[in-house]
């Protein structure tokens, strides 16, 4: 009987201990979810599923619950807080009430071009971080990188593993209310006196002084110049080649006048120098021409202004 009892008790003992351990938060397996991931740039819906499977499945293993990845964007898909969710801040608490859960896994994915980088952290049911993990994939395909991925999350939940005990999330105990603040009595406000107002002056606006525009330049008359040295210049050329033609010719009408006659005609000189002015003068009418027609070009002025309807555009010149 003795042995029998002692037996008895030795099993009281062994169960007593397995429901200890199995109660016990720090060896019991935790409840995890993957967050939707935080893809930088922005990507198409379907590509960041694409990624939030991969983290599932890489971290399954872990011997931890994990929660499919279709079934936590379900149920957190109708709060854009919670499904655009970092892993900080108060989205966190909400989505671990929401799914339950004791741990969170934020992903964030970091693409540059074909370079990605992949950065994952455990986080416990109140954002603070327990674990993280980045992983670099350059030049990958999509293929390559949601392999990468899977990659990533499984050496987080071989960190999750090796974590100490006393990092598992803490039991929620009930605290006492904190007692309300004390009553403060409002000071009534300052009695301000009734001042009056300063007496007003009369001042006498003197309108500003107008300042005298200045007078418009007046252009050179190139083209009255110009038209003038052409007309002498022709009035040169017409009487100079005549007397420069005729220089050396007799005076006479006799009969063999070269001989005959004792005068010739000498008007090189004169023709000479007609000839040379009209010339002189053509050409420098072509010079003035030139510069009134440069001058009337810089005189012209353009000026465009908006109107509620369109646009006001007016060109205007000194001719």
């Amino acid at each position: 009987m003795r042995r029998l009892r002692s037996v008895a008790s030795l099993l009281v003992v062994v169960v007593s201990s397995c429901v200890v351990l199995a109660s016990s938060p720090a060896l019991a397996a935790s409840r995890v979810a993957a967050l939707v991931p935080v893809v930088k740039p922005p990507a198409a819906p379907e590509l960041r599923d694409r990624f939030h499977e991969a983290v599932t499945r890489g971290y399954a293993p872990s011997g931890d619950e994990v929660i499919a990845a279709a079934e936590v964007r379900l149920r957190i898909g109708a709060s854009d807080e919670m499904l655009n969710c970092a892993g900080t801040g108060p989205c966190v608490a909400r989505i671990a009430q929401n799914l339950r859960i004791d741990r969170a896994i934020a992903s964030e994915i970091d693409a540059n071009g074909k370079d990605y980088v992949i950065k994952l952290r455990l986080v416990d049911a109140v954002g603070r971080e327990l674990a993280k993990v980045e992983e670099p994939c350059d030049i990958c395909t999509v293929k390559e990188v949601e392999d990468a991925v899977a990659r990533a999350a499984g050496k987080l939940a071989a960190a999750a593993r090796s974590l100490p005990p006393e990092t598992a999330p803490p039991a929620t105990a009930e605290t006492p209310p904190a007692p309300p603040p004390p009553k403060v009595e409002p000071t009534p406000p300052p009695k301000v006196e009734p001042t009056t107002p300063p007496p007003v002056t009369a001042t006498t606006e003197t309108p500003p002084a107008t300042t005298p525009q200045p007078a418009e330049k007046k252009m050179f008359p190139w083209r009255a110049v110009a038209i003038t040295s052409l007309v002498v210049g022709v009035v040169g050329i017409a009487i100079g080649a005549p007397l420069v033609a005729i220089d050396g010719n007799p005076t006479c009408n006799l009969p063999n006048p070269r001989t005959a006659c004792p005068d010739v005609y000498n008007t090189v000189g004169g023709g000479a120098a007609m000839l040379t002015l009209g010339i002189a003068g053509v050409a420098a009418s072509g010079v003035l021409f030139y510069f009134d027609h440069r001058a009337r070009k810089r005189a012209a002025a353009v000026s465009i202004a908006p109107l509620p309807g369109g646009a006001n555009v007016s060109v205007g010149g000194r001719f």
